[in-house]
């Protein structure tokens, strides 16, 4: 009798077919929006107590911040970025975009360049579009191991 769990993830040897993906880290997004909306909360006092209109407006600004980066909580439960033995997805605004290994005109990771994040970045066929995926602090994977997973997984592949 054959164990099929032989070959099942987790089984000590892993999986190529294992899918590679680049997230968002809710705990961060929490805290950063949770401390944003705190300190608007502190502004929204000060300006009720003091009855000052002026201190309204960074009230609402601060407000208005962390509601936006609060969006990156709800947003953290779909990766950004999908890599597997046929190719990747990855967002693109609102939607998504699917190329398979064969269907990229190239594919890298690029490291963090003074102010930017080190991204993913994937050519369309054409070479008219370049879809990109950031990695760093806001995400779960350092450009290293998306380095070394994207190889990994192309390299089986026609490319």
């Amino acid at each position: 009798m054959v164990d099929e769990r032989a070959d099942a993830p987790g089984s000590g040897e892993p999986a190529s077919d294992e899918p590679f993906e680049i997230r968002r880290r809710i705990a961060l997004f929490a805290l950063l929006g949770l401390a944003v909306l705190g300190v608007a909360a502190g502004f929204a006092w000060l300006a009720w107590d003091r009855d000052d209109v002026l201190l309204w407006v960074p009230a609402a600004v601060l407000a208005l911040l962390s509601l936006a980066v609060l969006q990156g909580v709800r947003d953290a439960r779909t990766p950004l970025f999908v890599a597997d033995a046929h190719g990747v997805r990855m967002r693109d605004g609102d939607g998504w975009v699917g190329l398979l290994w064969s269907e990229m005109a190239d594919i890298r990771v690029e490291p963090r360049e003074g102010l930017l994040d080190a991204r993913v970045k994937v050519v369309s066929p054409d070479g008219q579009k370049i879809y990109t995926a950031p990695l760093g602090l806001g995400t779960t994977v350092s450009a290293e191991e998306a380095e070394v997973q994207v190889a990994r997984r192309r390299s089986p592949a026609p490319y």
